[in-house]
């Protein structure tokens, strides 16, 4: 009796392996589950990180996205309670999210089983949203219509009760005091023992100040608010995409996250952030006030928002060569504006109150 080939487990498969063992999987997922067929579908990568995410697309039909949760994925609850949000936006007709597509059985995910890995693996379908993504932030109007979809997604929060919304809470406990920047040992590697040392003395800044002022505001917010996850409509408007880190956390974490990524391809061009920022948050008043505090608050959590970066990127480092190729640099850079800002300097991104 011959005996069984040793399965190789999925993390000794290289990039190209693991992507393409992963996409034979969804092909045959879609059609088990979905009225998608697999077999005449073209799939167009659209990231790999812990997440992959196609772009799939039936022969003469409209285009979906297949999120397929591999590495530190949300659990299934946590996945429904992201989709009944995404429902309930939809629903209001304010601003353009990827509505989820339930399976023939009416689930929202669908458990997949990857050959060789450790960690449970889910798919979600949701309808793809049309558009430019990443629109350019010199855009006439881009500015404004981006701070008017990340007010309706506030809106949404404050307005329509969802039951049992189970997600991360997004804190200065979860991500800076606990995060794994600072308690992860892998994590910790990469900082190093400067790095460290300057995450903790930020925290010791910091965390008086945001459990001070921020805990009674806490609502539901998209958590990864940046450019890359907003998307300029065919016929006007701004949509917003990937909440796969949705949360209970501040609404200013998600204004700080959209004007830092901003800041990073405007800062070279003198008074180009300013404007936009100006622009962008006369864009969210136009429906609801700025957050309480928010002169006190949107520094800090300038600042949180890249502890948040640090802690994926530590922990993504080592398991993600994509990863791998920017994430030095980024850690790096990240240190070094968190030292300045300790010396005194004001940190990137900040504005003046208003």
């Amino acid at each position: 009796m011959r005996k069984p080939v040793p399965l190789t487990p999925f993390s000794d498969l290289d990039h190209n392996q693991q992507l393409d063992l992963l996409e034979q999987l969804t092909r045959a997922v879609l059609p088990e589950h979905y009225d998608i067929d697999g077999a005449e579908l073209l799939m167009q990568l659209q990231q790999y990180e812990d997440n992959a995410v196609w772009r799939v697309t039936p022969a003469g039909g409209d285009s979906y996205v297949a999120r397929l949760s591999i590495r530190d994925g949300r659990p299934a609850h946590q996945q429904r309670s992201e989709m009944r949000w995404l429902e309930s936006i939809a629903a209001a007709h304010t601003v353009t999210v990827p509505e989820p597509i339930i399976t023939r059985t009416g689930h929202y995910v669908v458990p997949v089983e990857v050959p060789g890995h450790d960690q449970p693996a889910t798919l979600a379908v949701l309808h793809w949203v049309p558009g430019t993504a990443e629109p350019s932030y010199q855009q006439p109007g881009v500015a404004e219509d981006m701070g008017t979809a990340t007010a309706y997604l506030h809106d949404n929060a404050a307005t329509v009760q969802l039951a049992d919304f189970d997600r991360p809470v997004w804190d200065v406990e979860t991500i800076l005091v606990k995060g794994a920047a600072l308690t992860d040992v892998a994590a910790r590697e990469q900082l190093g023992a400067d790095g460290l040392a300057t995450l903790r003395e930020v925290a010791d800044r910091i965390a008086p100040v945001l459990s001070d002022l921020a805990g009674a505001d806490h609502t539901r917010i998209h958590g990864d608010l940046h450019r890359e996850n907003m998307i300029a409509l065919p016929d006007g408007g701004v949509g917003v995409i990937d909440f796969d880190d949705c949360g209970t956390g501040h609404p200013i974490l998600d204004i700080a996250t959209v004007l830092s990524s901003i800041h990073r391809i405007a800062r070279a061009e003198p008074g180009a952030y300013d404007e936009f920022a100006r622009r962008f948050l006369r864009g969210y008043t136009r429906v609801r006030p700025l957050p309480a505090d928010f002169n006190a608050l949107f520094e800090p959590y300038l600042l949180l928002r890249d502890t948040f970066v640090l802690n994926f990127v530590t922990t993504a480092i080592t398991v993600n060569a994509a990863v791998a190729e920017w994430g030095p640099a980024r850690i790096a850079g990240i240190l070094a504006n968190m030292r300045n800002y300790l010396a005194g300097q004001r940190y990137p991104g900040a504005l003046p109150e208003h």
